[in-house]
């Protein structure tokens, strides 16, 4: 292989990790106080966009829920986002603050989410979300606007970008 050839492979390379990258990832700005004290109002996160299985302790980006309808209704990604944490994913035990009378245990396809502050809208609210309201998750807070920036990430409401 000629040097020119290298260059051209290398950059090539290097162009395919870039596009992957925007298409796997993005930056989320925390938008409310539901996360604190983990997460601030202006934090910017970085966020791995799947749908695939979220498990307890993670931190997610959904799609926030219907006033009227909750998860219940239907997909409207314009509704805006919430940064929450997972508290229980399929086939764990459902808490007992999560509203109705469910099953014992999170059905496939279906989360409990919380915030981390006790004001926080979330699966208290609005019960089970589905799985597929996830927008991604959340993989390292990438500028902290106040307290220790040193801390876990964690999340409130959010602006995906």
């Amino acid at each position: 292989m000629s040097r020119a050839t290298g260059w051209a492979v290398a950059a090539a390379g290097v162009i395919g990790a870039a596009v992957a990258a925007r298409v796997l990832l993005s930056t989320v700005t925390v938008r409310g106080g539901s996360m604190t004290p983990a997460l601030d109002h202006g934090d910017v996160l970085l966020v791995l966009r799947h749908r695939r299985r979220a498990r307890a302790g993670r931190i997610v980006v959904v799609q926030r829920p219907d006033r009227r309808t909750g998860w219940d209704g239907p997909s409207d990604p314009s509704a805006g986002w919430y940064v929450k944490r997972v508290v229980a994913a399929a086939g764990d035990p459902v808490p007992s603050w999560v509203p109705g009378d469910g099953p014992g245990r999170v059905p496939p396809g279906m989360l409990v989410l919380r915030g981390d502050h006790p004001r926080s809208e979330d699966s208290k609210q609005w019960g089970l979300c589905p799985a597929d309201r996830m927008y991604g998750v959340v993989l390292a807070r990438l500028r902290a606007t106040g307290g220790d920036a040193s801390r876990p990430a964690s999340e409130p409401r959010a602006d995906p970008r």
